[in-house]
């Protein structure tokens, strides 16, 4: 008897050691966001999974995760901690010989800006509970917030009205068109494309191909400097506002910006032109990851559009303050867009925003 007491001794100690020694030996966590790209308040998940890769079990597993330090989560009823810096998610578990484990937790971030999901470290605990080990997992995931959505009515019709000018100047002239050449008509053209010059000349049926002389195309221009935190959130807005309601009207348009950005898309201060969802996206992305930081002054962004714009190139302008026609650093811009420049300062001191025509 006494012998089967001291050979389940010897067991126990003898599993005892090799839970300690690999408590986390084939231990693997991982952690994400659901989602790269968010608005304000939208949900969205953390994905984590935790596996355990051996043939032992784990009796007792502990995770501590970093979020940013402003995330809500949404029904989760496990341990949270929250400072000015970041926010741990504490969760413990048992794992089973070759068990995984994933949750899916509901969050939301409230503002705009960019977050970032970090390291997490997990512990693990022997057979008995006598003893355990902790090791860091590494982690990097970003999480961008776009800027809020603003409806601001007055301005949106002043704005239409302009970029419906804009339109309207692009189709009085006598010929808005120029043949750039031909090819083979394929069947899917107009008949009234058909170009029969070019047809008799090489047997087969051609068709034009055109380009427009004159395109919908707008400059968007944002500067952060001189501004408040608060008035400089509201340009992030009105900026979105801008750039939905090109792409809404069908206008290319190519954007430029004074402001620092942080993370992964590094300097960050011009998009060339573009048309269609994603090249509104792209922009909007930089937006959300754009800092308080003014990487140059507002007279060298202007003079940067002035030098990258087309004679006559339409423009709108977002700043904090207000600003007047008679601005000397805005003459070039203002001759260079022969006068078609529309600006929108974000100072809530009844001038919300105004427009300048030449």
């Amino acid at each position: 008897m006494l012998f089967l007491l001291f050979l389940l001794i010897v067991c126990a100690l003898i599993c005892e050691l090799v839970s300690v020694k690999n408590a986390l030996f084939h231990v693997s966590y991982h952690c994400r966001p659901s989602q790269s790209v968010v608005e304000p308040g939208e949900e969205f998940q953390i994905l984590t999974t935790i596996q355990n890769g051996k043939w032992l079990p784990v009796s007792y597993l502990q995770v501590v995760q970093n979020l940013p330090h402003d995330i809500c989560l949404n029904a989760y009823l496990g341990h949270f901690q929250s400072d000015p810096t970041v926010a741990r998610l504490y969760s413990s578990c048992f794992l089973g010989p070759r068990q995984k484990l994933t949750r899916r937790i509901k969050a939301s971030l409230p503002q705009r800006g960019r977050r970032i999901i970090s390291d997490a470290s997990i512990t693990g605990g022997d057979l008995l509970g006598f003893t355990s080990r902790s090791r860091n997992v590494p982690l990097f995931y970003e999480i961008v917030v776009l800027p809020a959505r603003v409806e601001e009515p007055a301005l949106s019709r002043a704005l239409g009205g302009f970029l419906g000018d804009i339109s309207v100047q692009r189709f009085i002239l006598e010929d808005p068109m120029l043949t750039i050449g031909a090819r083979e008509y394929t069947g899917r053209e107009p008949v009234k494309s058909i170009s029969w010059k070019h047809s008799v000349r090489t047997g087969h049926l051609m068709v034009k191909e055109l380009d427009h002389t004159v395109e919908n195309t707008v400059t968007v221009l944002l500067n952060v400097e001189g501004g408040s935190h608060e008035e400089l959130e509201r340009c992030f807005s009105l900026t979105r506002m801008v750039l939905e309601a090109l792409e809404k009207r069908g206008f290319s348009c190519s954007f430029l910006t004074n402001a620092a950005t942080a993370g992964a898309i590094g300097q960050w201060n011009q998009v060339s032109d573009g048309l269609g969802a994603g090249h509104t996206r792209a922009i909007l992305e930089g937006l959300g990851r754009a800092t308080y930081d003014v990487r140059e002054p507002f007279s060298s962004l202007v003079n940067r559009a002035v030098l990258g714009a087309r004679d006559g190139q339409a423009h709108v302008l977002i700043t904090p303050a207000p600003l007047h026609k008679g601005d000397a650093f805005l003459a070039p811009l203002l001759q260079q867009s022969q006068g078609r420049l529309f600006i929108i300062c974000a100072r809530e001191d009844g001038m919300g925003s105004q427009e300048v025509r030449g």
